[in-house]
C-alpha cells in the first residue's frame, strides 16, 4: 500500500524510521515541507501518487486542507503525554528544573493528564494549544514574547519551523516529537482507512439514462432516429471510459453497470457533464439517475428515484441516490444534497404543518446551508430549486400561511411590473 507523508524533514525521518521497522506492507513516499502552512502544494502530488495521506501533525493537516482539496483517506500525528514527558525529560537532563515553560500544540487535556497520571509539577506554564486561526509565527512571536520578558525559561514546539527559528536565536528550545506508538496508531488507523474506502468502492452502482428529445411524432421520426444513432456512439465512448458495461432497453433507455468507485470518481462526473454539454449543443437532451447499492436490486431501485428527479429537469441532468442520500443535479451550480427519507421527528412535524413532503423540507435547508441566505423571491428559489415560478410561488406561500415565512419586505423592479416580495423562510 503506497502511504503519502507530508511534513518537515525531522518528523518525516521519524516516520521513514517506524515505517521501516515496523510495517512491511507500507510503501511510504514523503513530501518535505518545512512549514505547516506550505503543505497544500505537494497535496495535489501526494494524493496523485499515493492511497492515502499521513500528516506528520495537526498543524500540517490543516494548512494542506486551508487551501487545497483532500479527496483520499488521511490521519495526522498527534502529540500525546508521551510527547511531552520525553521533553520534559531533556530539561531535566540539561538542568531545567524551574518548571517555568512555553508549550505549544499540546492540548489542555494531554497537560493535565500527564500532571495528574505523572505527577509532574510546573511552577508556571504557558500554554499554547494549536488553533486554526494562528499561524507558525504566531506561536514564534509568543514564545520569544514570553522568553523575553523572563516568564519561561524552557519553551517547547511542536512545529519544525519554529523549533529552528528559536534554535537559530540560541534560545533553550525543545522539539515535541511523536511517540513510535503515536506512529503506528496513526497509520494503522490510515491503512484501516484506505482499506474500508476499497471495499466501499467496490459496491455496486447503476447508471440509467434516458433521452428527452425522441418525440415519437412520424414527421420528425428519422430525425429522432439519427439523433438516438449519434447519442449511442457518443455513449459508448463514456461508457469506456468509466469502464462500465451496457445495456439497452429500447431506442430511449441505456443502462450502464460499473463499481462505485468509478461512479464516484471526478474522471467520471467530467465524462458525464462533457457528454451532457455536448448533447445540449446539438438539442439532444437526456435525464441520467444513479443508483448505489450492495445488491443490484438495490441499486437499481435507487437509480429509479434519481432518474425520476433528473427527468424534471429540462435540460436535462444527472441525480446520485445513496441509501437515504440524495445528490443533484451534480456538476451545476445548483446541486444539492439532501435526505430522500427523513426520520427526524422535528423535521416530520414542521413538514406536516407546511404541507410540503420532508424530503423537499431537507432540500429546501440543504439549499439554505449551502447559499447562506434565508430570504427568497420567487425566481430566485426556482432557479435555485430548478423549478418554474408558479411552483415556487406555491412553496413560499405554504411556509407563509403556515407561519413558518414573512414577508421581508419587496424589491423594487427596475422594468415595468409589480415588486417582488421578498420571503424570510423561518426554519
Amino acid at each position: 500500500m503506497k502511504i503519502g507523508c507530508i511534513g518537515p524533514s525531522d518528523s518525516i525521518k521519524l516516520v521513514e524510521d517506524v515505517v521501516g521497522r515496523c510495517c512491511p506492507d507500507v510503501k511510504l513516499i514523503t513530501y518535505v515541507r518545512e512549514r505547516a502552512e506550505d503543505s497544500w502544494q505537494v497535496l495535489d502530488q501526494c494524493q496523485r501518487e499515493t492511497q492515502g495521506t499521513l500528516f506528520t501533525g495537526i498543524a500540517v493537516q490543516e494548512g494542506a486542507k486551508a487551501r487545497g482539496s483532500v479527496t483520499k483517506p488521511y490521519e495526522h500525528i498527534p502529540r500525546g503525554g508521551y510527547s511531552l514527558l520525553r521533553v520534559l525529560s531533556e530539561m531535566y537532563r540539561e538542568g531545567i528544573m524551574s518548571g517555568k515553560v512555553s508549550i505549544d500544540v499540546v492540548s489542555e487535556d494531554i497537560l493535565v493528564e500527564v500532571v495528574k497520571e505523572f505527577g509532574v509539577e510546573f511552577e508556571k506554564i504557558h500554554s499554547m494549544p494549536f488553533a486554526l486561526h494562528h499561524g507558525e509565527q504566531d506561536y514564534f512571536d509568543r514564545h520569544v514574547e514570553l522568553y523575553g520578558a523572563g516568564k519561561v525559561e524552557a519553551i517547547a514546539t511542536g512545529f519544525g519551523f519554529v523549533y529552528q527559528e528559536l534554535k537559530k536565536l540560541g534560545l533553550p528550545v525543545f522539539r515535541l516529537y511523536a511517540s513510535t506508538l503515536q506512529i503506528r496508531d496513526s497509520l494503522s488507523r490510515l491503512v484501516g482507512r484506505v482499506n474500508t474506502r476499497s471495499l466501499r468502492s467496490a459496491g455496486i452502482a447503476i447508471q440509467l439514462i434516458r433521452l428527452k428529445s425522441i418525440t415519437r411524432s412520424s414527421i420528425n421520426q428519422y430525425d429522432d432516429m439519427k439523433n438516438g444513432g449519434v447519442f449511442y456512439l457518443e455513449l459508448l465512448e463514456y461508457v469506456r471510459a468509466i469502464q462500465g458495461s451496457l445495456f439497452n432497453f429500447g431506442t430511449e433507455e441505456h443502462v450502464i453497470f460499473s463499481t462505485r468507485g468509478l461512479i464516484e470518481s471526478e474522471l467520471h462526473r467530467e465524462h458525464f457533464m462533457q457528454l451532457l454539454i455536448w448533447g445540449r449543443e446539438r438539442n439532444i437532451i437526456f435525464s441520467s439517475g444513479i443508483g448505489i447499492g450492495s445488491t443490484a436490486f438495490e441499486a437499481e431501485k435507487s437509480a429509479r428515484k434519481a432518474l425520476d428527479n433528473a427527468s424534471r429537469l429540462p435540460k436535462g441532468g444527472l441525480f446520485v441516490v445513496d441509501g437515504q442520500q440524495i445528490r443533484g443535479p451534480i456538476g451545476e451550480d445548483c446541486e444539492l444534497e439532501y435526505k430522500t427519507h427523513v426520520v427526524d421527528a422535528h423535521l416530520l412535524e414542521v413538514s406536516k404543518k407546511i404541507g410540503i413532503s420532508p424530503s423537499y423540507l431537507d432540500k429546501i435547508k440543504s439549499l439554505m446551508n449551502k447559499t447562506q441566505k434565508d430570504t427568497f423571491d420567487t425566481s430566485d428559489l426556482a432557479a435555485c430549486l430548478g423549478i418554474g415560478e408558479r411552483s415556487a410561488r406555491r412553496v413560499l406561500k405554504k411556509f407563509l400561511d403556515s407561519g413558518h415565512a414573512e414577508v421581508n419586505g419587496k424589491e423594487v423592479a427596475h422594468q415595468v411590473g409589480r415588486p417582488k416580495k421578498m420571503v424570510r423562510i423561518l426554519i
